[in-house]
């Protein structure tokens, strides 16, 4: 077997982002072209296609809307996110929790912010493996136990799941690509050594706290809502993740290069 090498590191740091038009309601900033954000060189992170981090003001929202062949999924971070959708589901989701849909053949939804606090929450969409899924939804909740200093394995896919130090196995929800999705929170100095697989890439959001990814003799220092994209070569690479001095609270979307 080959030694391990060190995996490339691409840092996107929150003030590259875009920010949507400004609203009462509603603050987006996308990581890939999104809504009247643009930008034909940035559309997606091989099956990756959207992270959007929203923040929604009280009893407002995402009107009910159509999608279909998506796996879509939100993790709150604070406040509380409602979700309704057109086969029947509905529920209120609060920080930790993770609400998935397959948007399949078709469906419509509704995301609302009920409380009376702003809501913050982390939406992705990855491209399904092929069209015409079954529509289906499901969601998790945790408490921070749960991924406290660990790694909290909250979706699965059609691939293997890597086999991390510390990693803790979540109530997963099973999306329809070869792509798993970790979260951690971390007190200040927490790391976690990793070990991309040869022909795998990552994409790591830090959502709370600051982060820092060193891999070979390269160290990547990234601050609340940073990104970075991460790819192995065409053998295992190494890298780890280390909270900064207020602590880190991430989110790791390991998946197989390529769509």
């Amino acid at each position: 077997m080959p030694a391990p090498g060190a995996a490339s590191v691409r840092h996107i740091p929150a003030e590259k982002l875009a920010v949507s038009k400004p609203t009462w309601w509603l603050e987006s900033r996308f990581h890939f072209s999104f809504a009247d954000y643009h930008n034909p060189s940035n559309t997606n992170f091989g099956a990756l296609r959207v992270v959007n981090d929203d923040l929604v003001k009280p009893k407002a929202g995402f009107g009910a809307h159509p999608h279909r062949d998506a796996e879509i999924y939100s993790y709150v971070l604070q406040g509380e996110l409602s979700h309704k959708d057109s086969m029947g589901n509905y529920e209120s989701l609060g920080r930790g929790c993770v609400q998935y849909m397959s948007a399949g053949t078709g469906v419509t939804h509704a995301e609302m912010n009920d409380g009376d606090k702003t809501c913050r929450f982390l939406q992705v969409w990855i491209t399904p493996d092929r069209r015409g899924h079954e529509p289906q939804y499901g969601s998790s909740s945790y408490d921070k136990a749960d991924r406290h200093n660990k790694l909290l394995h909250i979706l699965g896919g059609t691939g293997a799941v890597p086999a991390w130090p510390g990693l803790q196995k979540g109530r997963c929800i099973t999306l329809h690509q070869d792509a798993n999705v970790f979260v951690s929170e971390n007190d200040a100095g927490v790391q976690h050594d990793i070990t991309l697989g040869a022909g795998r890439q990552a994409y790591l959001v830090c959502m709370e706290g600051s982060l820092t990814v060193a891999t070979g003799e390269s160290e990547t220092h990234m601050k609340q809502r940073d990104a970075a994209e991460l790819v192995a070569d065409k053998k295992p690479d190494y890298l780890s993740l280390k909270a900064g001095s207020e602590g880190a609270h991430f989110m790791l979307i390991e998946m197989k290069q390529g769509k």
